[in-house]
């Protein structure tokens, strides 16, 4: 059987972020509803500025299809945070 694994990177700009507290809020409360709501692996890699975070998110299917579906959706509801601005979305797969 095949299968395959997906990673999408995504750098977030949050152009109200004030602080590392106001910027782990954000990025905390978007990593929970999207690790529940879609069930993958979701981690930030936290850079020393308040605006900006790279979150890299993995999930594993038995297509690429269906994989390019989900990360779609994840990145329809990361548009829909008000808070971020998504920037440079990256997906790599591994058949």
């Amino acid at each position: 059987m095949k299968y395959c694994v997906a990673v999408m990177t995504v750098q977030l700009h949050l152009p109200q972020s004030h602080s590392l507290k106001e910027r782990r809020s954000v990025v905390s409360s978007l990593r929970e509803r999207i690790r529940k709501r879609f069930n993958v692996s979701v981690v930030e890699d936290p850079t020393d500025t308040w605006q900006l975070v790279m979150v890299i998110m993995a999930a594993a299917g038995h297509s690429e299809s269906m994989l390019e579906q989900q990360f779609s959706q994840i990145r329809e509801l990361m548009d829909q945070e008000s808070r971020a601005m998504v920037l440079n979305p990256r997906i790599e797969y591994y058949v």
